[in-house]
């Protein structure tokens, strides 16, 4: 029978994304360093057959081939109540998902960011996202080896592929955005869970490493480079935009992205009908609606009788 644990804690989600190689040493990193009370999901498109026979540890499923649909069909059949991302090309570390569960004890936190740094090195590749005057999706801590406490307070959101969930808020995020661009569902994720009056947290004692060779390790900045138009247009759906703003856009982000990533973000307006007609936002589950467990204290050291 497999060995899953009968009422894991943790559902760690890996999806596989068509690399093989990068699939298979970021799901040996989890294996090696799992955690107590946690079960490992690994959705695929049909098109992974489980060369090292590990159905007796990884629930494999199939999915479809979408990254945040994999996501949304794993979320779906989680066991624990709390949901790990981690894509492939990220490592797993020893102890990583500890103090998250300690960030989670704060009611109000229904995402938790780790910090993400190269594969030989402390340099921070991205710990989370926020919105800015240069960007409207800039990644916090890229470049440096350490962040700052107002870098941590800044965090409006992680990127999907390397994020701790609630797992009823990410169930109920999964199908609010139809795209399956890994930065902008992110953001979208990311404002939703504001809106809804979570927060999103980065733990700075949580670590994942990011392989040097991996082919999808994700290039957030080249990625909201090329896309700038589309980001900023979700970041002024949940805030504020229009062509007002354009000129203001457009010299910023010359200064910081260059000038076309500035063009870009200057004409989100072009495509704010586009994304407000893919937001489906009726149904994500707001923070006072969550359901918490009730701990009744144990007044004595006597063993409990069962009732007859």
């Amino acid at each position: 029978m497999p060995k899953f644990p009968t009422i894991p804690r943790l559902s760690i989600v890996v999806p596989y994304r068509g690399d093989g190689e990068s699939f298979e040493n970021t799901l040996a990193s989890v294996l090696q360093h799992r955690p107590d009370a946690c079960e490992v999901i690994v959705p695929h498109a049909g098109n992974y057959d489980d060369p090292f026979h590990l159905g007796d540890e990884v629930r494999f499923i199939e999915t479809a081939s979408s990254f945040t649909k994999q996501i949304g069909e794993a979320a779906a059949i989680a066991h624990g109540r709390f949901v790990h991302v981690l894509s492939d090309g990220y490592q797993a570390t020893q102890d990583w998902t500890r103090s998250a569960f300690d960030a989670f004890e704060q009611h109000e936190t229904g995402a938790v960011v780790p910090v993400v740094r190269r594969s030989d090195s402390e340099e921070i590749v991205h710990a989370g996202w926020q919105r800015t005057g240069r960007s409207a999706c800039d990644l916090i801590g890229a470049g440096s080896n350490s962040l700052a406490s107002k870098q941590l307070r800044s965090v409006e959101g992680g990127f999907l592929s390397a994020s701790f969930w609630r797992r009823d808020l990410l169930r109920s995020l999964t199908e609010s955005f139809r795209s399956d661009h890994a930065v902008e569902a992110s953001m979208v994720f990311g404002l939703l869970t504001r809106k809804a009056g979570w927060k999103s947290v980065c733990d700075p004692e949580c670590t994942l490493r990011l392989s040097e060779d991996s082919t999808t390790g994700d290039d957030y900045a080249s990625q909201v480079t090329r896309n700038h138009r589309r980001l900023q247009a979700i970041a002024d759906h949940f805030g504020s935009g229009g062509w007002g703003k354009s000129l203001g856009r457009l010299i910023s982000t010359t200064l910081s992205g260059g000038f076309g990533s500035a063009v870009a973000r200057a004409t989100a307006p072009l495509a704010a009908n586009t994304i407000a007609a893919s937001l489906r936002s009726q149904h994500v589950l707001r923070s006072d609606e969550q359901e918490e467990p009730i701990r009744i204290p144990v007044s004595s050291d006597l063993p409990l009788r069962r009732a007859a």
